[in-house]
């Protein structure tokens, strides 16, 4: 049975409970572990291709670069910027999977698998990836018009011309172009959503994008600052109870009747794994209000056992682990929300309820195949009573 919305603003904080699901957690964890490890792979390349060594690399950031304030070559910058791009895109891949299983679940299908939510992004879901580059593309191509232009208006008396004669039809194109980068926005959004809910192609995402814009523009930003309200609260809540619970773990393990000291150096090396740069220490006030400042300041670690030094290593994965699945929740809740917010707007712009639409379309095609099934079975009873009476 379909849950019963309000198709308004009151639809919006059910995101914080939408988002809390074993499913979702562990598909945006998917996605920001192979999103990572990619983006991982090519920053570190872009640092080799710098000049940079693997170990003056490992020694400042350890598995994931960080290349703010840090100089690079062309090449460098070409491998970064390739790294963030196919974290982007895995992003995007794993939003159509968790909007697929948010979209199923607000149909009533609470059982829907993972496995089938994967294969969807993976392979309806790529208009998700292909309509913000289109956007993307547009945008560069009337740039390069423009860059034509000024070529031309370097030219004598026909340049002055000329640039008088585009001087309308440039600052139309200027104000497009501001109008195609609000929709860029918009597609970080809602564009894992509209792929999820429509099953749309390219052309159609693009199209529910700009009459989404041109439609539902102030109430989609009342929505998405209602959203970024629920978000840090219900993120902050779930991030408090890990860090309490790795509090927890610390006290009991480290008190002097256990493992005691041997467990603070095996925590600090687990510590010293993370990144540590300060482009970080922004978060120092978020951190320090759930308790988990140490993840800002790891510090290296000396005279450790091999087993310590070995139990520190996996340790220091489980931690990005434990990060990664903190950080899920908030992905879970972003594309959830949204989910929400899309099939809200949807109602208003078009009047379409979605959970209602879809349903209707698989009972006709569940009676389709019924009557094709009767009617196969209809002719071959009756080819069998003419067989019979040719026989006799």
């Amino acid at each position: 049975m379909a849950v019963k919305m309000h198709f308004n603003y009151k639809d919006v904080p059910r995101a914080a409970r939408f988002g809390f699901s074993a499913k979702k957690i562990y598909v945006q964890f998917l996605g920001l572990l192979v999103g990572t490890i990619l983006y991982s792979i090519f920053a570190y390349i872009g640092f080799l291709a710098s000049g940079y060594s693997i170990t003056e690399v490992w020694d400042t950031f350890h598995y994931v670069p960080i290349p703010i304030g840090e100089p690079l070559t062309f090449w460098g910058y070409v491998f970064l910027y390739t790294g963030l791009a196919l974290f982007v895109i895995v992003e995007f891949l794993f939003g159509v999977a968790i909007s697929k299983i948010t979209y199923e679940q607000l149909k009533g299908d609470e059982f829907y698998e993972i496995k089938k939510a994967l294969k969807f992004a993976f392979t309806e879901g790529r208009a998700a990836v292909f309509t913000p580059i289109t956007i993307i593309l547009v945008i560069i191509f009337i740039l390069l018009g423009g860059v034509v232009l000024g070529l031309i208006g370097k030219i004598p008396w026909v340049g002055e011309l000329v640039l008088l004669l585009m001087s309308v039809p440039v600052v139309f194109t200027v104000v497009f172009i501001v109008y195609l980068f609000f929709a860029l926005i918009l597609a970080y959004y809602l564009v894992a959503p509209i792929v999820a809910v429509t099953n749309s192609d390219t052309f159609d995402a693009l199209f529910e994008l700009f009459s989404t814009l041109n439609d539902q523009n102030w109430r989609f930003v009342a929505y998405e600052a209602f959203l970024y309200v629920i978000k840090p609260i219900a993120f902050g809540i779930f991030a408090w109870a890990i860090a309490k619970g790795l509090y927890i773990a610390h006290w009991v393990l480290s008190a002097g009747w256990l493992m005691g000291d041997k467990y603070v150096k095996i925590e600090k090396a687990a510590l010293s794994y993370l990144p540590s740069h300060p482009a970080l220490y922004v978060f120092e006030p978020v951190l320090r209000i759930i308790g988990a400042t140490p993840l800002l300041y790891p510090q290296p670690v000396a005279n450790l056992t091999v087993p310590e030094a070995i139990v520190g290593f996996l340790f220091g994965i489980l931690l990005y682990f434990i990060i990664f699945v903190a950080l899920s929740y908030w992905g879970a809740i972003h594309w959830a929300g949204n989910t929400l917010i899309f099939v809200v707007l949807a109602k208003k712009k078009d009047d379409i309820n979605y959970l209602e639409v879809k349903e209707e379309e698989e009972e006709f095609e569940e009676t389709f195949e019924e009557e094709s099934e009767g009617t196969q079975e209809e002719s071959f009873e009756e080819g069998k009573e003419e067989t019979g009476e040719s026989e006799s």
